[in-house]
Parts: C-alpha cells; structure tokens; sequence
C-alpha cells in the first residue's frame, strides 16, 4: 500500500518530500508579507511568536501577550506565529481579525475592534466566551453531555448489530463435530451447534500443542550456526510468544457457550426458585464488575490505565461483555427478528456513509471554538467563520504566517523512532500541510482547499484522544475509541491526499484501529491527528526547523512544582531531529519557584543551529512577580492555584478571565517600558543590558 501511495504522490506537483521547497514557499510569502507591512525583506532575521498549548488558561495568557505586543510595536515585525492547543486558540483568532479588518487604522489593536451590528467590541467578546464550551445562546452543560452521549450513542449503534451478528455466527451448526462431554458444567447439557466457538477451542488447543513443537525447532535453529541468523532466531521467538498469548485468549473465547450456562448449573445446585436467574446474570456480571473493580485499582495505583491491573481488568470487562452478547443472542433469539436485520442494515449504512469525525464531539468541539474565538467583525459576511479556509490567508494583510501544531498518531509505525515516540509533528500552514514522515502538501490541493482555520485549530486542541502520549495505555485507549469519546480527526495522508477514497466502510474502519492501536502509522491512506501537545507542548520545534533568528516563547502549560517539563521535551527534540541547542538559564527559575511576587518571568537565552548559525530565544512563564496590579494579587489570594489551576479547568468566569489576560498584558509590558524598539533585535539587546538572561 505504501509503494502505491508514494507512487501516486509522485505525479503530483502539489506533493513534496522535501522540506526545503516547503521553504521556500513560505519565504516568497515572508517576503509579501514583510512588503505589505513596509519592512524590509528577510535577510536572516526571521522572528517567530511560539504560544504553548494549555487549553482556555493558554489562550487567554497569551490574549494579554498579543495586546501587549500590538502596544510595543512588536507584533509588526512577527514573522511567523506558531502556536500548539490552547494558545492556538488566540493566535487563530488574532489571525482571522487580522485578515478581516483589512481597514483597520495603524497602531489600533484587533482586540479592540468592533464587532458586527454595534455589539461591542471583539475584547467583550472574548471575555464572555470564557465558558467557549457552552457559553452560546441555547447552550448548556446539558448540550454538552448530550453531544457526548449522542456521539457514544451513535458509536454503539454502528458497533453493537455487527458485533451480535458475529457472536450469532459463531453459535451456528456448520461442522460434523460434537462438543467433548467433560468440557460440560455439572447440571447442564453439552452445547448443541456453536460450532464458531468449538472452533476457537481448537485452534486454542492447537497454538498450545504446537508450541513444545516449535520450541525444539528453534533449539535447532539458533544451536546450528549455519541457521542461526539473527533474525531468523528472533521470528521464532516472536512466534512462540504468538503462540502463548493467542492460546489462551481463543480458549477463553471458545469456553464462552460453557461460561454461559452457569444458570443451569446453579439450578441444579441450589434450591431457590431464582438460582437460574442468578448463576445466568453472574456469568457476565461477575466478569464486568471485576474488571471495573480492577481498572479503577489501577487507577488508585496511580498506573493511569497503563499498568497490569487495567489490561487484566479490559480483558475481563470485554469477555462480560461477550458473555452478554451471547445471552441476547441465544436467549431472545433476536437475529432472526426483522427489527434486528434493520439495525444490522442501519449499522452498515452508517459506517459506509457516515463521517465519524463530523459525529464525534470533534464536530461540537469545533463548532464551540469557532463560534468563541472567530468573531464576527463585519456587518457583510462573504463566509461562515468556522469555514474560512487556510488556504485564503493572505500575506499581503501583513499578518504573520500561522503554524497550527498538531501530533500524528504514529503508535504503529514500523520506523523505531516515530513508534517509540508514538507521535510526530504535523503542521498546518497557509502555504503546506504535513510531517516529515509523511510528506508535505499545498493547501489548496489538500482536502480539495477545504482546510477550514477552525478545523486546524481544532485538531491542534484535541486534548481528549485515544492513543495519545497520555492515554496511550491499551485499556485506556481501547474504552476512549469504544465510547467515541475523542476530539481527534481522521484525515488524509499527504501523499495521497488528491485521491478519492474509494467506497469501505471507513467507520469501521476508524475505530477498530483505534480500539486495537493498529493502522495508526504514517504509511496509511488515513492518518490520525491530534493534539499538539502530544509531541511538542511549546510550539517551538517547527519555527527551529525554519531556524528564526528571534523566537519568543511563552509556556503557559499548568506546571505548580516549575518542572519545565515542556520545556525539556522541546530542548531535546530539537536537538535531536535538527542538531540545534537551546541554551535557557533554567536553574534561576527552578530557585525562584517558591519566591511568590519576587519571581522573574522571563529568561533570554541562545539557539546555536546546525548550519553554525546563532539565534535568541525570549522565554515567558505565568508567574506572580512585583509589579502586577491589585487585581491580579486580589484573585490569587482566593485562589492559590492561580496561575497554575489545573488544564482540566476550561469554564473561565469574567474574574479568572481577567486575571490571566492582565498576567500576560503586564507581563510583557513591563518588558517593552520605553519607547517602542524598531527591531526585534534592538528589543533583546535591551533585555540583555537589563540581565533578562542572567
């Protein structure tokens, strides 16, 4: 599959491989750019604005950076605006403002501009979308969890026929064989048919039968030498340990019909009228309570769906569910009835014709987020908000060209670094879209020019996800896909991105991948994004691949104890792919940690480029420091966690809103005290003289 893909994205002249002619193209736009905004063109002096992700927390952090850095005169000569999760959120929004108020006087904020029909202005707006997940009109907390269940709904619905109708295949009489007697409970009699699950014994039995067997070959092969070649011995090592796992698993399986008839048995053992009812319920009922009890311990442990306790407890709880479906299936007869065969058909027409990324809370996720930070700014509207494309950015509104970091899902992938990572960065741009490991492709060819601002934004914010760095736990991700709980999105792979999809049953499709973390890889025909976050929390990584020479960065990622934790994961990327380090005075803001409004928000420091080139990096951090007015002050003392309260929080009252917002706004304002500098450059000199890196 992948040669063909590579081999279709070969004829494409929108498609490349390279990244130096994705380069390329952003600098003729830069240079537009640059002109429109009467500066001169690049000539080593890119700078970069990175915001980090952090959900609402980031996004109104970084609201009050914006303001700041439209006030200083600084925003002019940004370059390039990346920004990963939350504080895409913002830069999103500065973005469409700023491609919307094309008329807008020189010097006048975009926050400050008015909204469409006299309504206020677009800072108002903002303010009272704090709560973006259900602040519109007609929306409640209500809306929300009956998007949540309806999109699990929806999921069980296309899921659950199919999966009956297997288990009802599997109780069918297609083979000339009888089920042993000493496999019957006592009490009941020996399973008629179900030759599926008599099938499932076998092949059970067998894989354990044959495992003595391949046990002395591989004696054999690795005690000959001249058979034992490296990777022949480790093809029968990974066979053996096949052999074991499957064993069991199809005897479990194929023991389903016996672990069913458990009624039976306590009728005949006990004396009460309610024995059958009661030994038929717990034969699911036991398993499923267990393994809730032991994914819940598991999360006690603090293993976080990760550890053994929650893989035995998934294993338990899916073989109750079997067990279930197995009762409905045999008891109530219900294949044969017509209401059945129209949900088997209702099933199949879904996955076929349904998209699952529009029915997942991806959609509302989305349609929230650009109802709150897309506003409407002029009285005529030639296009919906949440639809205005990528590709319709245009350079000569002087604007910097936005980087929307998102993270492809690679927990598959054959290639040992990207599977170890579990992930690699995947950017949207009004020029290319795409990864290293997948290629790169114009905006206007990918997804027929229908990338929507919103839907990339969107993606860069899909915190909540299956196979993620955080929830990469099998049970985690296998409970997350089987709920449709999710705020990823399925979308084309670069390299084939201009072909049609041919007619499958891509529901299906979708989720059965994410249930069992297979075909989550860079060589599909489909790739899964996600949050940012995922590989890279600052939004840093893509502006060092286009080596800026001034970056400025603001972590706004809920870190209490100042592990630097995002911080550390960019430095060592980038290091990595790029051979660029970073060079941060981390350890003054580790020994400042505890000094409440003494701290120093900020660090300067170096990047030092493969190629020998030098670049600054300026380093913003949400902290309490002198100088913030009482405002600020009068919220942390009612509440302590600020401005570390929990990413989980994303319902921000006018209050918390303000305090946040000013943080930032003060923040960076007390950087920029004198007269506006001309460069980015200049400014940094004078944050040196001021000791900003020391």
């Amino acid at each position: 599959m992948t040669s063909a893909i590579e081999g279709a994205a070969a004829g494409s002249n929108s498609y490349t491989d390279d990244f130096e002619t994705v380069r390329v193209a952003e600098s003729d736009w830069l240079a537009r750019r640059r002109r429109a905004a009467n500066l001169p063109p690049p000539d080593d002096d890119l700078v970069g604005v990175a915001f980090s992700g952090g959900g609402i927390r980031s996004a109104v952090f970084n609201l009050g950076v914006l303001q700041a850095l439209e006030a200083g005169g600084v925003i002019h000569h940004v370059d390039y605006l990346s920004s990963v999760s939350g504080g895409g959120y913002i830069a999103s929004c500065y973005t469409w403002l700023k491609t919307q108020l094309k008329t807008q006087p020189p010097g006048a904020g975009v926050f400050a501009a008015e909204l469409a029909g006299s309504a206020g202005r677009v800072l108002d707006w903002l303010r009272g979308h704090g709560k973006y997940l259900v602040s519109h009109r007609g929306f409640s907390l209500w809306t929300l969890v009956a998007s949540i269940l309806a999109a699990m709904f929806i999921n069980v619905l296309v899921l659950g026929p199919l999966l009956l109708a297997a288990v009802y295949a599997l109780t069918l009489d297609w083979l000339p064989v009888t089920w042993p007697q000493w496999l019957v409970l006592p009490g009941t009699c020996v399973p008629q048919g179900h030759h599926g699950y008599w099938l499932l014994l076998a092949l059970g039995g067998l894989c354990l039968a044959v495992l003595p067997f391949a046990a002395i070959v591989f004696a054999f092969v690795a005690g000959i030498p001249h058979l034992a070649d490296v990777r022949r011995v480790d093809a029968w090592r990974v066979a053996m340990g096949r052999l074991i796992a499957f064993g069991p698993a199809l005897i479990a399986l194929g023991l389903i019909p016996i672990a069913a008839s458990l009624g039976e048995m306590a009728e005949h053992m006990l004396t009460t009228r309610h024995a059958h009812a009661i030994g038929k319920h717990a034969s699911y009922l036991v398993p499923l309570l267990s393994g809730i009890a032991s994914m819940l311990l598991d999360k006690y442990t603090k293993a976080q769906g990760r550890g053994r306790l929650a893989t035995v407890g998934l294993s338990l709880l899916v073989y109750g569910l079997l067990i279930l479906c197995y009762h409905v299936v045999a008891d109530a007869d219900l294949p044969r009835s017509v209401p059945f065969l129209g949900f088997v058909a209702l099933s199949v027409l879904l996955a076929f014709v349904c998209d699952i990324n529009r029915v997942s809370i991806h959609a509302y996720y989305r349609a929230r987020l650009s109802d709150a930070f897309l506003p409407n700014v002029q009285h005529t509207m030639a296009v919906d908000p949440g639809e205005f494309a990528l590709n319709e950015l245009d350079p000569d509104d002087g604007g910097p060209l936005q980087l929307i970091n998102t993270t492809l899902n690679t927990t598959s992938s054959r290639n040992e670094s990207l599977h170890s990572r579990e992930g690699a960065s995947f950017f949207f741009s009004p020029e290319y879209a795409g990864s290293s490991a997948t290629g790169f492709r114009r905006i206007d060819s990918y997804a027929s020019g229908a990338v929507a601002l919103s839907n990339a934004l969107t993606i860069s914010g899909a915190a909540i996800d299956p196979d993620m760095f955080v929830t990469s736990g099998r049970p985690m991700s296998f409970l997350m896909a089987l709920f449709n709980i999710r705020l990823g999105c399925w979308a084309h792979n670069p390299r084939c991105a201009d072909e049609r999809d041919p007619l499958r049953p891509w529901w299906w499709v979708f989720i059965t991948r994410e249930m069992l973390g297979i075909g989550l890889d860079e060589t599909r025909r489909h790739v899964h994004l996600s949050d940012g976050g995922g590989f890279e929390n600052l939004g840093i990584y893509e502006l060092v691949r286009r080596r800026v020479r001034y970056l400025i960065v603001t972590d706004a990622g809920a870190d209490p104890q100042t592990t630097l934790s995002d911080l550390g994961r960019a430095i060592e990327r980038v290091r990595v792919d790029f051979g660029a380090q970073i060079d941060l005075a981390a350890d003054r803001l580790f020994h400042q940690r505890d000094q409440v409004l003494a701290q120093r928000p900020y660090v300067l420091g170096g990047i030092r480029y493969a190629d020998g080139s030098e670049g600054r990096v300026l380093y913003i951090r949400p902290v309490l420091c002198a100088g913030l007015t009482a405002d600020i002050y009068a919220y942390w003392r009612a509440h302590p966690a600020f401005p570390d309260e929990p990413t989980s929080e994303q319902f921000f009252a006018e209050p918390q809103f303000e305090a946040y917002r000013a943080l930032g706004q003060q923040i960076v304002a007390g950087l920029l005290v004198t007269a506006p500098p001309t460069t980015v450059g200049e400014w940094f000199e004078r944050l040196q003289e001021t000791g900003a890196g020391a």
